[in-house]
């Protein structure tokens, strides 16, 4: 018989908070540091990027199994397990002195793994909290400043002793990840209908006809977003500033978003996540328009510190959406869906076609083209989100 959920919801939402918090430290001490590690062991910069397009491509492929695996078979719980435990592997043999294509492959295969346990983390976290809604934001708070201290910490040895003790801190920090998320109750597995064969992705699919208009939009969304993960540093260097300036516009991100998820919370509970969701990417599409136009690293850095509020509005509201929309039965490949959208295929369309417009046209043509795929996907999301849709029951998706 699958778990429920406890009669002690105040200890299920504990391990949750506890996840996220350990998770936030476990990805703050080699993922920051990853560029200039590959960087060190010989991969050229020009291959960072193909890299990152190729994980990608990868996702979109394993993310709908690892999601039927979570709501279908393992649980959301031991489907994160798993997959971090396998990452944590594939950075043990990264660590190896292997030659540089095993060191591209290793690589890749880790970020690929690794990043599986994200969406199923939110699926636990809004199948725990009794208000997603307004509690969420708080919790993903907390990961990221667990991931702002962790790597501030990391940063400070690391300049001291190099990066060796990277792969080792974060094999550690895996273990208490995966010892939580065992122990989270979990609701039941999802028993599909004849219409959800194909897996668990395509049930969901089925069954909210409106999903993928969501993430339609949450998808135009973050192609400037993942642009901006790739090629900031590069427009700030462009501009004449340092790596001081680098640290300075991804520090203040982070640490906005500390402050802005809790007050998203308050605003998806008072407006609903039509609103704050459609907000959130229009700020987008100003920060990628003012990314565009700066004619300095400091209005870089300026502009930087709108991202975190409207990123923080756009991830939140996103996440509660998904939670809305699908039974929490089939979480898991809701989070999955979203994930795929952001991680998978919005990525490679910002690292490939980004790669293209940075060489061929400048920042000022990607950026621009970033803040126009956000300002088309405000306006999808206005329209494809109810002003006040009702949250589907686990009644409505029978578990197994």
């Amino acid at each position: 018989m699958a778990r429920l959920l406890p009669s002690r919801p105040g200890r299920a939402v504990g391990l949750v908070v506890l996840l996220f918090i350990v998770n936030g430290l476990a990805n703050s001490v080699f993922t920051p540091f990853a560029p200039a590690i590959l960087v060190e062991r010989g991969v050229s910069p020009t291959w960072l990027g193909m890299m990152g397009a190729m994980v990608s491509v990868a996702y979109i492929g394993l993310a709908s199994a690892w999601g039927h695996l979570a709501d279908v078979l393992l649980g959301r719980g031991r489907a994160l397990a798993l997959a971090i435990g396998l990452a944590a592997g594939l950075l043990a043999a990264f660590a190896l002195p292997l030659p540089l294509v095993g060191v591209g492959l290793t690589y890749m295969a880790f970020s690929t793994v690794y990043g599986l346990l994200f969406p199923l983390q939110d699926a636990l976290a809004v199948n725990t909290l009794a208000d997603p809604g307004r509690q969420y934001g708080q919790v993903r708070a907390l990961q990221s400043g667990a991931f702002a201290v962790g790597s501030l910490l990391a940063g400070a040895i690391f300049e001291r002793l190099g990066y060796g003790a990277a792969v080792p801190a974060f094999i550690v920090l895996a273990v208490p990840v995966i010892a939580v998320a065992v122990v989270i109750p979990d609701v039941g597995r999802a028993k599909l209908s004849d219409r959800g064969r194909g897996g668990a992705m395509r049930e969901a699919l089925a069954i909210q006809p409106r999903l993928p208009r969501v993430l339609l939009a949450i998808g135009l969304a973050n192609v400037g977003v993942f642009a901006m993960l790739t090629f900031l540093p590069l427009l700030i260097d462009r501009l004449g500033g340092k790596s001081g300036d680098i640290g300075l516009a991804v520090g203040i991100t982070a640490a906005l978003e500390v402050a802005a998820l809790p007050a998203v919370s308050r605003l998806l509970v008072r407006f609903g996540p039509r609103a704050v969701v459609t907000v959130g990417i229009a700020l987008l599409a100003v920060v990628f328009a003012g990314f565009a136009l700066a004619p300095s690293p400091g209005v870089v850095i300026a502009v930087a510190v709108l991202y975190g509020v409207a990123w923080s509005a756009m991830w939140a509201g996103s996440v509660t959406t998904i939670s809305q929309l699908l039974p929490a039965a089939l979480q898991g490949s809701g989070q999955g869906l979203l994930s795929l959208t952001t991680a998978g295929i919005a990525s490679f369309v910002a690292n490939v076609g980004g790669g293209l417009l940075w060489g061929g046209f400048g920042p000022m043509t990607l950026f621009g083209l970033a803040a126009g795929l956000a300002a088309v996907g405000a306006a999808t999301a206005w329209w494809s989100l109810a002003p006040d849709g009702p949250r589907l029951g686990m009644a409505e998706l029978p578990a197994a």
